[in-house]
């Protein structure tokens, strides 16, 4: 499990199994997240079915933390941690070498590595933010730290220096990004209610069902809530056995057909477990 705090960039990489479940996962991270940083104000995740699970809802609603889930199948929507995976994944595979699988046991050693590193939005490694210096290391263990007589308001307005450098490089860094990302971007919105097509894409059939000659768009369904300007919540029959939340690249606009009388058919994909649709 990584849990990455979105102001100072720091992460902690927890050994967890798959098969564990929505209390277990809770425990965990009271275990090696809330006794270090306290409750979070908000929990941005994947739609895991841990995440979505009716537990770990009612226990973050009773904490005051809200949770803000990704839309199905897009993974841009917590761009931060897919980076952070990949560098975890190149971390590990230098440390474990011959030896994957005791990749459990370099796991502290990725996290204090990656932790050192200075990040490219904020300029300052995560540890010189949280802890307003930057850690030992094997090289200068023996070098004794020297003593400054500097008073507390000193101090003080120093870490504020930090805070507030680190507050501005985010917000330009976002910006650039967000540019970045806008060139590509439908600027369309839809009120509940409006008549939609989706988009399918493969991610969201069962493994084994999906054809190429399958309709790629499903509809026209209604639009039930508005999430945000990137979310939106979709009427889909029961049977189609995924995700109501669409982002808006998967979602167009319905058109009905001219007044020639032809009735409007609708497509729904049957999934079966022997092929496919």
């Amino acid at each position: 499990m990584v849990v990455v705090d979105r102001f100072s960039k720091m992460a902690h990489f927890v050994a967890c199994k798959k098969t564990l479940d929505a209390v277990n996962v809770a425990r965990l991270f009271f275990n090696e997240i809330v006794r270090l940083h306290g409750l979070p104000r908000s929990i941005t995740s994947d739609r895991d079915v841990k995440f979505v699970s009716h537990f770990w809802r009612e226990l973050w609603k009773r904490l005051h933390t809200s949770l803000n889930l990704s839309s199905a199948y897009h993974p841009q929507s917590d761009g931060q941690t897919e980076v952070i995976n990949r560098t975890l994944g190149n971390m590990l595979r230098c440390l474990v070498q011959n030896k994957p699988k005791q990749w459990e046991n370099t796991l502290s050693q990725a996290e204090f590595a990656f932790n050192s590193m200075p990040n490219r939005s904020t300029g300052q490694s995560p540890f010189a933010i949280v802890y307003t210096k930057a850690p030992n290391h094997l090289f200068d263990i023996a070098i004794l730290p020297k003593c400054a007589n500097k008073s507390a308001v000193a101090l003080t307005n120093h870490y504020q220096s930090i805070l507030e450098d680190v507050r501005l490089k985010l917000v330009s860094s976002n910006s650039t990004y967000k540019k970045a990302a806008d060139t590509h971007r439908r600027h369309v919105s839809f009120q509940p209610g409006d008549l939609v097509l989706i988009w399918l894409s493969k991610e969201r059939f069962p493994v084994g069902t999906h054809s190429k000659l399958s309709p790629r768009k499903f509809g026209p369904v209604p639009i039930l809530r508005r999430i945000n300007d990137n979310a939106y919540v979709v009427d889909l029959p029961e049977t189609m056995r995924t995700s109501k939340t669409f982002n808006v690249a998967d979602i167009f606009p319905y058109h009905p057909r001219d007044d020639s009388g032809e009735p409007h058919i609708q497509v729904e994909p049957e999934f079966s477990a022997a092929g496919g649709t």
